[in-house]
């Protein structure tokens, strides 16, 4: 087993590693596009939610009318 071997096989397990990585890389891309914009629409959506639950606990019996979000 010399050097040149051993280099060999080195130079082979990088390049098994990089092709894998070349191989996955769209769905890489696709992955980190997709997280973006369910970001992007969770903070286009977050003013409405924001209306949605200051309304959702007025109107029930029991509720407090003070408008606070504090619980008691």
């Amino acid at each position: 087993m010399d050097a040149q071997w051993i280099f060999g096989i080195v130079v082979g397990y990088v390049a098994a590693g990089v092709a894998v990585f070349l191989l996955y890389l769209p769905f890489l891309v696709l992955f980190v596009v997709l997280l973006l914009a369910a970001g992007i629409l969770e903070l286009m959506a977050l003013p409405f939610l924001v209306l949605f639950r200051g309304f959702h606990g007025r109107g029930k019996p029991g509720s407090s009318t003070s408008g606070s979000r504090l619980p008691g």
